[in-house]
């Protein structure tokens, strides 16, 4: 009998090695494939902390502190999960900012870097990206920016994709006004790893009244409905 790896605690060792050397995993899903490699080493976790710190010289220190001082961006420094997470920090983290806030700051921001390509700026390769082949719908620029905050949200599954945040005792929350408004907040308030959440509402805005949400945990996420969400595995 196939063993299926439903946690990526279960290959977090494994994945450690380089690509070529890993062992094929079969997923919940019954799929037999190569796992990705979704945390940081104790090496990477130092080199990409001065790297931060040097890029980020030039931030004010008011802005500085509103963040954890040991707190650094852990993604690719050209993608789309990395500006949005920057727009956060630059916008203040622990501070709730609302989807225009945040897609202007993404806009200013990633439009200074470009793209591995170096045809475009990483906002231009961001913004006007189509959708992914065999993707089950088509997301605007909002769904997008809303999207790759929800998956910085995984934490269960083989998949994880934040658990780098996790590993910084941090996580990005989201909720929605009773207006429909999306607002996100970069939380570096963790006393600990194993006591990262993720919090998601949309409650608000689905229900018209002002209410607290109701927490279901879901592999590591923190949801409100299972109707409201696309669970991502």
């Amino acid at each position: 009998m196939v063993d299926i790896i439903k946690n990526y605690s279960d290959i977090k060792a494994t994945v450690e090695s380089s690509l070529d050397e890993r062992e094929a995993i079969t997923n919940r899903r019954g799929n037999v494939v190569i796992p990705r490699k979704y945390h940081m080493t104790d090496a990477q976790l130092k080199k990409g902390f001065e790297r931060w710190s040097e890029g980020i010289s030039g931030v004010s220190s008011s802005i500085k502190g509103k963040c954890r001082s040991d707190w650094f961006n852990p993604y690719r420094s050209n993608g789309g999960y990395y500006g949005g997470v920057q727009a956060l920090f630059l916008l203040g983290a622990n501070e709730w900012h609302s989807y225009g806030e945040v897609r202007n700051m993404m806009q200013s921001d990633m439009s200074s870097r470009k793209s591995p390509s170096n045809k475009q700026n990483s906002w231009e390769l961001f913004s006007k990206r189509g959708a992914r082949e065999g993707a089950a719908s088509t997301k605007d620029l909002m769904g997008r920016i809303v999207q790759n905050f929800r998956t910085l949200q995984r934490l269960g599954g083989v998949h994880p994709y934040g658990w780098k945040l996790k590993q910084l005792r941090s996580s990005i929350d989201i909720r929605r006004t009773e207006q429909g408004i999306y607002e996100f907040r970069l939380n570096t308030t963790f006393s600990d790893i194993d006591s990262v959440e993720p919090y998601y509402d949309v409650s608000s805005y689905n229900s018209g009244v002002t209410k607290g949400p109701k927490v279901i945990k879901v592999e590591g996420e923190v949801i409100t409905s299972n109707k409201d969400v696309e669970v991502a595995v």
